[in-house]
């Protein structure tokens, strides 16, 4: 009844258009979000893990954790060692800088224990932090989505009901109109 008098019902073919763009940039978001999401959480938990394993005081634990640096730290040493055996005089001189090295490259490693619980407690900080607002931002996007459904709902029903109305002053006006005639 309401296409008699001029409405059509429902959405306008511009709020049919703004309604397909908007569900089209969302369902867009959200499949993006499906692949980029679940990566950026699992590369945050494996590095939370490592930093949690710093943190909590377990020798064991650290040295595994800390194994390539420990590495890296012994063959720095070690090139250094080589070489001072193969360039320098033979001798007492030589026999204290390669003891010295031995003591340098042991205080080099107790400093990387030193240091875990203190780079493991920042670290777990910060990809806390990290994980937190990953999560904001999800709710964020729920919320915001849901809020932009509501009010298209709104919008759509007041519509209508403003149809509605506008048909039932015709019908109203008509039948006056018949009455007095």
């Amino acid at each position: 009844m309401t296409s008699l008098f001029g409405g059509s019902g429902g959405q306008t073919g511009a709020e049919k258009k703004l309604t397909t763009t908007e569900t089209n940039v969302v369902n867009y978001g959200l499949t993006q979000a499906e692949g980029t999401i679940p990566a950026a959480t699992a590369g945050l938990t494996s590095s939370l893990n490592f930093f949690q394993t710093l943190l909590s005081g377990n020798q064991t634990a650290i040295a595994a954790a800390e194994a390539p640096d420990i590495a890296n730290i012994e063959q720095q040493y070690s090139t250094a060692q080589k070489t001072g055996d193969e360039f320098s005089a033979r001798g007492g001189g030589a026999t204290a800088a390669n003891e010295e090295s031995r003591f340098g490259e042991a205080s080099s490693i107790a400093d990387l224990f030193t240091q875990a619980r203190t780079t493991g407690a920042a670290g777990v900080s910060s990809i806390s932090g990290l994980l937190a607002q990953l999560g904001l931002g999800e709710l964020g996007v729920s919320s915001s989505t849901a809020a932009n459904t509501v009010s298209q709902l709104q919008a759509s029903q007041q519509g209508q009901q403003a149809q509605q109305a506008a048909a039932g002053q015709a019908v109203g006006s008509l039948v006056a109109l018949l009455a007095t005639a």
